[in-house]
């Protein structure tokens, strides 16, 4: 079966690198790849376990195609980039962001390829990587299933269309919710290559990059993202913000999400799993 293979291959590229360089950081999720995860993805760069990175899932999903994920990081200063990442998915790296004038959260739907530690590193200003993370178990294949469908199969009738909206909290921040139709191909299929969104960035109306985002192909079809900016990066009142992006075929994206509404947004953590 293509998938048990491709999955036994990448596990044992995983365990064949990991000697080399293996990491002297015990990791507390006791994932078979982490010395892969460590020298691989993290670059060999200094990591440590932080419960201020905190990571939401479910303990056990029955759709590995869409396993919704939150992740917060606050109390940390000088964040520079938050990676989502799945230890033994395939294609490991679900997206990165980059929270310029914005806050160190990000809600997600990711694939899991089967069950495995999902993990948040969150690098600082003095290149260390803050990690937390949890485990989610998971039946096997969805990083290698077909894509979820739900506009009858025209997706190329809406690609790079953006549904987006953006409330004002309480606390002068900006809670942005936006979904980008795309098919999200992880290339694992039979006959259908590699096609994912690769980068967005959020601007205000003044014309501020207030986030950047590299995404891979393990985010979920029709991508759904929810991004907190901080009060001194948001729009100003009545004004909308930007979004462009292009996808790996170099397909553009470009929209705007309309003037945050007062009324309040819904639970942060529970952004996810809606």
């Amino acid at each position: 079966m293509r998938l048990s293979s491709l999955a036994s291959l990448a596990l044992a590229v995983c365990l064949a690198v990991s000697p080399a360089g293996a990491s002297d950081v015990t990791d507390p999720l006791d994932s078979v790849v982490w010395d892969y995860v460590h020298e691989q993805l993290l670059n060999g760069e200094p990591v440590v376990f932080d419960d201020r990175v905190q990571v939401f899932a479910p303990e056990k999903v029955e759709d590995g195609r869409m396993v919704p994920v939150s992740v917060r990081a606050d109390g940390i200063p000088d964040v520079k980039q938050i990676l989502v990442l799945g230890d033994l998915n395939p294609i490991p790296r679900a997206v990165m962001l980059e929270p310029i004038k914005a806050r160190p959260f990000i809600a997600l739907r990711m694939k899991v390829n089967e069950g495995t530690a999902i993990r948040a590193a969150v690098k600082t200003g003095d290149g260390v990587w803050h990690l937390g993370g949890t485990v989610v178990q998971a039946p096997g294949g969805g990083c290698a299933a077909p894509r979820l469908v739900a506009d009858g199969g025209n997706w190329e009738d809406h690609l790079g269309e953006v549904r987006a909206r953006a409330w004002r909290t309480v606390d002068g921040a900006d809670r942005l919710r936006l979904m980008i139709h795309h098919p999200m191909d992880t290339g694992l299929v039979d006959n259908i290559p590699e096609f994912f969104l690769d980068r967005l960035t959020i601007t205000n109306a003044a014309g501020e990059e207030v986030a950047r985002i590299q995404a891979w192909s393990a985010m979920s079809t029709n991508p759904v993202l929810t991004l907190e900016i901080a009060p001194d990066g948001v729009t100003a009142p009545g004004t909308a913000y930007a979004v462009s992006g292009v996808d790996s075929d170099a397909n553009e994206v470009s929209a705007s999400i309309p003037a945050p509404s007062q009324t309040m947004p819904p639970p942060p953590l529970q952004e996810a799993m809606r």
